[in-house]
């Protein structure tokens, strides 16, 4: 077991920390891989939300429970939701690929252009579930 993250901390698990923190939503205006005070706020939201003391330090069990998503997360408009259950194995449902192309697209988290780009480019052979060509 390792020691708590805290604050003024550094290194990779306080790095990783916080692209799960900005994932969730919280803005992370901390030095990348330094435990700051955005890092401690967004840790003490997490606990509140959570019902634990809010200490701002973060043990072994609930980083776990964040980086698989089953912590409660912050929406744009500041209101918590708690994570949906882990996402199912992937499969080759087009009509889900296609629903999700289409959101990042609208969200702006991808453009047309960089699809394209990314379509025309050689891939790599398809698992015999994906194969169109059969």
């Amino acid at each position: 077991m390792s020691r708590p993250l805290k604050i003024f901390m550094r290194g990779k698990r306080v790095g990783l920390l916080q692209a799960v923190l900005h994932r969730m939503g919280y803005p992370m205006q901390d030095q990348n891989g330094l435990f700051g005070v955005h890092t401690r706020d967004a840790v003490k939201d997490i606990q509140k939300q959570r019902g634990l003391k809010p200490t701002g330090e973060l043990d072994d069990a609930l980083f776990q429970l964040l980086q698989l998503g089953t912590a409660p997360q912050v929406t744009d408009q500041g209101s918590t939701t708690t994570a949906a259950a882990p996402l199912p194995e992937p499969g080759c449902d087009q009509e889900q690929f296609d629903a999700l192309v289409r959101l990042l697209l609208r969200k702006g988290v991808i453009e047309a252009g960089e699809l394209e780009a990314e379509m025309s480019r050689a891939c790599p052979a398809l698992p015999p579930c994906c194969d169109t060509t059969t």
